[in-house]
Parts: structure tokens; sequence; C-alpha cells
């Protein structure tokens, strides 16, 4: 019996779907598929995989110790996972940092120096003040002071235009509505952050509003109804993409 057989019968065991043991681990159900086909190349090492395996078998209520050994035994580890395993083991030791000039006390001592030559010169500025005062002192010359100059009345400044604000983005409303036995869907944004993401029971429906593309993937096309802009559409394919118009284009 290989590893993904034994996936699959721990999986229908726990009477699960393909698309609500996804829901549950967070693995993509193409990824979870692939698996119990014994196809592990898409799982990126094998570091990974025997995390998969891990998850499912949580989720399952599955001993993961036969599962990793049997996968182990057929997918022996590379040297890059080998390391990789090593270094989570092997204690991190610690790192000593050469020792730096302490700026904070050379700068108090300089800023004490400082306010001490300051409190001297407060107390001996009185004395030099009155020693230059009667050495200069002298009658004191007649100051005439000029008329004032008539001043040109300046027009007054123009009121500020206040710019025009600009008109916010056209929103797009999804609507999903499940049938039959529902489905896994996933909306993300133009810059891949998820705006929703979850199992769509029997029944169950939810409303996304976003000013601009949303990229749509789900896993039961048929068990889903979509309205764009109250107007229902019907895509060819399990993974689309919505403009800001409402229009369905492929997924690159």
């Amino acid at each position: 019996m290989t590893i993904g057989s034994e996936l699959t019968a721990a999986r229908e065991r726990a009477n699960l779907s393909v698309e609500q043991l996804s829901a549950a681990t967070r693995i993509r159900t193409g990824l979870l598929v692939a698996m119990e086909a014994d196809d592990f190349s898409r799982c990126g090492g094998n570091f990974y995989a025997r995390g998969h395996i891990r998850s499912i078998a949580r989720v399952v209520k599955a001993d993961p110790a036969p599962l990793l050994a049997a996968f182990d035994e057929a997918y022996p580890p590379s040297e890059p996972d080998r390391a990789r395993r090593d270094e989570r083991i092997e204690p991190r030791k610690p790192r000593l940092h050469p020792v730096r000039p302490r700026w904070a006390v050379v700068v108090g001592a300089i800023l004490v120096g400082l306010m001490g030559w300051g409190m001297v010169r407060l107390f001996t500025l009185p004395s030099d003040v009155e020693a230059n005062a009667s050495r200069s002192a002298s009658p004191t010359p007649a100051v005439t002071t000029p008329a004032p100059k008539p001043t040109a009345t300046k027009p007054p400044p123009p009121k500020p235009t206040t710019p025009a604000k600009p008109k916010p983005a056209p929103k797009v409303v999804v609507v999903l509505k499940s049938t039959g036995e529902g489905t896994y869907v996933t909306l993300r944004n133009y810059y891949g952050e998820v705006l929703f993401q979850g199992l769509l029971g029997t029944g169950s429906t939810q409303t996304v509003t976003y000013p601009g593309s949303i990229r749509v993937s789900a896993g039961a096309l048929k068990n889903l109804t979509i309205t764009i802009n109250g107007q229902k559409a019907t895509p060819a394919s399990k993974r689309f993409t919505i403009t800001p118009t409402g229009a369905i284009q492929k997924a690159p």
C-alpha cells in the first residue's frame, strides 16, 4: 500500500472530502490530489512534504509516525534537507560582540564641562560689563528721527482655490452562492491580498465589494452561482479574474 493510498484511506475514514481537508489544513486541493496520487514533487522538497503529512494526519486523527517512516524510506532526504534538520536540532551558540566605546559617558562628561564653564562666565560677567561701561562713558549725541515715509497699500491676496476632489474608483460587487455540496473559494486582489477564503456550505452566500480587480479560485465551480454587479456570470474555468468593469478574464 503506497503513501498516497494510505492518505486517501485515512481521509475517507474521517469522512472528509478533498475540499474539506483543504480548508482544515490550509493545503491547496490540487496539492492534496497530487499527494494522494504519490506525486510529492509539488511540495517543494521533502522538508515541506513531511510537514504536509503531519498536518493531514492531525486533521484525520491518524498516527503520523508510520506515514513519515514510509515517506523517508521511499524518498530519502537530500543533503539540503538533512542540513536544515540538523540546524533545527543543533542549539545555537551565543555570539560575542566586540566592546564598543561608551559614547554616552563621553558626551555626558563634555556636557558637564560646558555647564561648569557657563556657570563661571555667569558669575564673572557683571563685573566685566561694569568695567567696560565706565571706560566708554561719553555724552550721548542728539539723534534726529526722520519722518516715516507713506506706505503704498497692497491689494488683498487672492483667495485660494479648492482643488476638485478625485472621483472614487468604481467598486466591483461579487455575490457567491453555493449549491449542491458547496465548495472552497478564495478571492484575492491584484496584489495577492486575501479578500475572502473559506468553505461555502450548501445554501450559504458571501458578498465581496472591492474597488479593483479580483482573482477568484473555486474548488467545485458547478456548486457555485456567481453574480457580478447584479448580473449572473458563468466563468469557463475554476480560476479567473474579474476586472474593475465587471468583465471576466482568464487567470494568468
